[in-house]
Order: C-alpha cells, then structure tokens, then sequence
C-alpha cells in the first residue's frame, strides 16, 4: 500500500500551523511585509534569483505599483514565473544600468553564489542612493545546511519535490555554499562593499523540509520549538531575514 503523499504534506502543514500560530514570528510573514513596506512610492524592483515566484502579489498594494523584474539564471525557472517582465542574467553581472533600481528582493538565493561579494558590488551598483536590498537566507551552521553541505545536489532535488504538491512544476536547485549565511558575515561583507546594514533579524519557524514524512515530521516539529526556546540565548536560528541601504552621498 502506497502513501499518499499530497495527504500527509496536507496533515504535517496543519500540524505546523497547530504548534507554530501566526503569533510566534515567521521569517515568510516578515519578509513579505518588509516586501510591501519598502516597495511602497518605488518605481524599480528586482526579484534577483526569482526562479518560478511571482513576488507581485506582495508588492505594496497601491495604485502606482512598481515595474517588477524577475531575474534569473535559469531559463526553466523564469518560463513558469508568471511575473510580466522576465530577466535572465547572472547576479554577477546584472544586465542593468548604474543607479536604476529602487528595491533588490532576493529570497533563498544567497547561500548558491560562491562569490557573494562580487553579486553585493553588482546590487550596490544597479541601486540608486538611498535604495535597499532585502535579503533572506539560511543560517549556515544550522542541522539543513549541515544536511545540504553532506549530501548530493540530486538528493537536493529529491527532497524539493517531495515537499511540493504533485501539481508542482518541478524546478531543481542550485548548488549551496553559504558563504553569506551568518550575521557577523552577513554585516561583514555589506559594509565591505558600502552598504549601510539597516538591521539582520533571526527566525527558527516551522519546519517545511520534512512535510512529507509521516509521524517523523512531529520530531522536527519538536525540534523546532526547542530552537525557538533556545534563539533568545543562542541564536540558534535557522534563517535571517537583512536589510541594508545605499548611502545618499552628502552633498
């Protein structure tokens, strides 16, 4: 007898919604609001590593909205992303103009550059002054990154479409480095480059790597709420959420 894999992601979500209320702070809700709030009164946004996520429907809700880009290196990624304007680049070397962009959003796409301080040099440049680059990562020493660092890319892969619905359009990852994946590092590399680090908030949150695990998830589950209790001390966090903004020149 098979499982029924859409049935038990379903049930572990529910339990992750029981035991981890809309009350105890998310990196997603934060991260979204942060998308909201600094989108509002901008004329340029970019979605760097966008893959197949449309970030318009968490744009600030005014009647101005922003052009939105979605940029990507993979071409597989951006043919599902619903977003109307697509670019396809590398971070290294964005295909914009100097000084163009209001808001940089990057969400999970840090930990896969090996040269982090070359795509910061790249972000810094395409920002006008005074705009801001939202970024959200894993914390590098956490159990997923240690996981991720021990394993293949195509076992990678296999847990991201075990954790998807089956209507998903499958999209595989990229390799992980977590080179920008800590908040002294995160600080470090950001004032290297010039940017101002405006603030690094930490989050442990639900887990969602294991939703398709039945009864095992529940462990993960515990796990989690024991980070939470423990963040205050240690930081055990598993992702942050930085904010960080290029200086106006004093004039």
């Amino acid at each position: 007898m098979g499982f029924d894999l859409d049935r038990i992601r379903d049930q572990n979500r529910k339990l992750n919604e029981r035991f981890f209320p809309r009350s105890l702070p998310r990196y997603g809700m934060r991260f979204r609001q942060l998308v909201e709030t600094f989108s509002a009164s901008t004329q340029v946004v970019v979605h760097l590593g966008a893959g197949s996520v449309d970030l318009e429907p968490y744009l600030d809700r005014s009647l101005s909205k922003p052009r939105l880009f979605a940029l990507d290196k993979s071409q597989a990624g951006l043919y599902v992303n619903q977003s109307k304007l697509k670019l396809c680049g590398d971070a290294e070397s964005l295909p914009l103009c100097s000084g163009t962009v209001d808001l940089i959003v990057s969400e999970h796409v840090f930990e896969h550059f090996p040269r982090p301080l070359d795509c910061l040099r790249e972000c810094f440049r395409v920002l006008r002054e005074g705009g801001k680059l939202l970024v959200s990562g894993p914390n590098g020493r956490s159990y997923i990154a240690l996981a991720a660092r021990l394993s293949p890319l195509r076992f990678h892969n296999l847990v991201r479409r075990l954790g998807r619905p089956s209507d998903t359009y499958p999209v595989d990852g990229f390799p992980t480095f977590y080179r920008f994946s800590s908040p002294r590092t995160i600080r470090r590399l950001a004032e290297r480059v010039g940017f101002e680090v405006v603030s690094v908030e930490t989050f442990v949150g639900e887990p969602y790597y294991t939703t398709f695990l039945p009864g095992l998830h529940l462990a993960f589950i515990a796990y989690h709420l024991l980070l939470e209790k423990l963040l205050p001390v240690f930081n055990t966090h598993i992702t942050s959420v930085a904010v960080f903004q290029k200086p106006l020149v004093q004039t």
